[in-house]
Parts: C-alpha cells; sequence; structure tokens
C-alpha cells in the first residue's frame, strides 16, 4: 500500500524517514508542520461534513442565481427555472400564513440529479433537506426528482423553526417529533387542507388506520431523537411521521397561531420544551378539546 507521502519506487537505497527533511533528523520545518496540521484538520472536518462545505461554497460554481440566495443546478434546463420559482414562491406564502411572517434565509440550492443532491445533502435520499449550522447559515437543498410545493413547504418550515430558536436549541431543546409534526402542518401531502379542525381530525383518522391491531403504535418518547424518528423501515418512518402529525396538529387545533407564537419566544427567552403542554392549558379554557389518543399513549392509558 503506497503511503500517503510515499513518492516513486523503492530505488535500492535506504531511503530517508519522513522526519528527515535536508539532513536534520527528526525534526521539520515550522511552515510544514502547520501545512500538515491544516491538512489533518480539513480531513477530519471535512469528510463528516463535506456537504456542508459544498453548500458554503455553491456560489463558486456553475449554479446559476435566478433570484438572490436560489441556486439553480447547470444540469436543469433554464426553461424550468420560472415553474422552480414558482413552487418556492407558493411555498413562501404558506410559510408566511402559517407563521404570521417568514423570518428564514436559507440559501436554497435546487439538484439536477439524485447524485448532485447527495453531494448537498447528507441523506442522499429524499426529495428535500435542511441544513443548519452552529454560526448560524442554513441552506434548502432540493431534489428536481421529486420537487413540489410540498416539499419545499416542509423544508422552509424547518428552517423557520431554525431561524427563530438557533442551532443549539433547535438541536438540543425540542424533540424531533414536535420539528417534523411542525412541518408537516405545512405539507399537504397526507392531509390537504389548512383548517385546524379537519387537519386534526383526518390525521387523527390516518393514525388509527395504520394502527389498528396488531399494528404497532409509536409513542411521542419513542420519536423523540432523530434516531428514534428515522431508525427503522419505511412503515416505522410514515407512522413516525402520522403519530407527530396527529399530536401537533392536536397542540395547533387549541393554542392556534397565537400560541405557536408564545411557543417560540418561551423557547428563544430559555424555558424549555415542557411550556409547550403549559401553553396548551392555558388555551384548554377557551377551546373546546377533543380527545387525543397519541398523547395517551405517552400517560400510559388505553388508547381510543
Amino acid at each position: 500500500m503506497q503511503g500517503f507521502f510515499s513518492k516513486g519506487e523503492y530505488s535500492g537505497t535506504k531511503p530517508k524517514t519522513f522526519l528527515q527533511v535536508r539532513g536534520k533528523p527528526n525534526t521539520l520545518p515550522l511552515k510544514t508542520v502547520f501545512l500538515l496540521l491544516a491538512i489533518a484538520t480539513a480531513v477530519v472536518f471535512c469528510l463528516p461534513y463535506r456537504h456542508l462545505f459544498f453548500c458554503e461554497t455553491v456560489q463558486f460554481g456553475q449554479f446559476s442565481e435566478p433570484a438572490e440566495n436560489i441556486f439553480i443546478s447547470p444540469g436543469i434546463a433554464r426553461k424550468e427555472h420560472a415553474k422552480i420559482l414558482r413552487m418556492l414562491e407558493t411555498a413562501e406564502n404558506r410559510v408566511n400564513a402559517f407563521w404570521g411572517e417568514k423570518k428564514g434565509r436559507a440559501t436554497v440550492i435546487v439538484c439536477a440529479t439524485p447524485a448532485e443532491y447527495g453531494r448537498y445533502c447528507p441523506n442522499k435520499e429524499g426529495a428535500g433537506c435542511s441544513l443548519g449550522t452552529f454560526y448560524g447559515n442554513s441552506f434548502i437543498v432540493l431534489n428536481l426528482y421529486g420537487i413540489n410545493p410540498d416539499v419545499i413547504s416542509h423544508e422552509m418550515c424547518h428552517n423557520e423553526v431554525f431561524s427563530r430558536l438557533g442551532w443549539r436549541k433547535t438541536t438540543f431543546a425540542i424533540p424531533q417529533w414536535f420539528n417534523e409534526g411542525l412541518a408537516m402542518m405545512l405539507d399537504y401531502r397526507f392531509v390537504n387542507t389548512p383548517n385546524s379542525a379537519a387537519r386534526y381530525e383526518r390525521y387523527l383518522k390516518e393514525w388509527r388506520l395504520r394502527t389498528v391491531p396488531p399494528a404497532k403504535k409509536l409513542r411521542l418518547a419513542e420519536i423523540s431523537t432523530l434516531n428514534g424518528f428515522f431508525g427503522g423501515d419505511a412503515r416505522h418512518v410514515t407512522l413516525a411521521y402520522l403519530t407527530a402529525a396527529t399530536e401537533v396538529s392536536h397542540w395547533l387545533l387549541l393554542v392556534g397561531q397565537k400560541g405557536l407564537i408564545q411557543w417560540t419566544e418561551a423557547i428563544q427567552r430559555g424555558d424549555r420544551f415542557e411550556v409547550y403542554y403549559e401553553i396548551e392549558n392555558l388555551h384548554r379554557k377557551i377551546t373546546p378539546h377533543p380527545g387525543n389518543p397519541v398523547r395517551r399513549l405517552d400517560q400510559a392509558q388505553p388508547s381510543e
């Protein structure tokens, strides 16, 4: 196996060791030391997070920028750009209606092929992903194969949470089921209605159909982490989405947009996620509430 720094074939003479530079055994020029440290740092950092490197440098490549912070692959015909921009606008309108105001400012990257998509998104499968960094930058990566307003709205909602709460709180302070359930409120692939009452009824109906015994039910505690939510087969992930969407749609039926903003502001102030339930209790006094069998699973009570 050829070493990283080896060069050429063995000549029959005793080679110098790596540290024997310019006849000075066991010493290295300071400049070389810094260069090697830089290379080592780049290797350690960039391999697991190389997709972020590509996202951060997308503006220096051949992607076109038909609108500010929207980059479209050179593999996508220009006649498709207007259609993509219209879908982005539709998604932005959903975010504005749901949150009251869109604060997310993610860079949008639209890829032409699944292979190209895998270069910018850590998950090579799917139609879209959102990335947020600890230093504040954020990206929405979209795959032309499967792109639609629902996918875009879903990822924009994730980015909205990130933009309002920041990387640390989004990563560590809120459960995955809430983040995904919230995004499903703007994603009409399961339930196609923005009406809060109809939305909960339809998610609950779909959840009941998919959890008829002996089918397994998922507790919210089981899908609180990234691995818990996505660490299963396709049926598990689908049920995780439905469980999250049923819980969050029930909560929003009670608290509305006002409660959502109250929750966001509370987390921004440093409150724990459990303020979610406190806000719900405040609104229960005003809003009649139906039963929620998803919540009962976590309370160790019989499901309906």
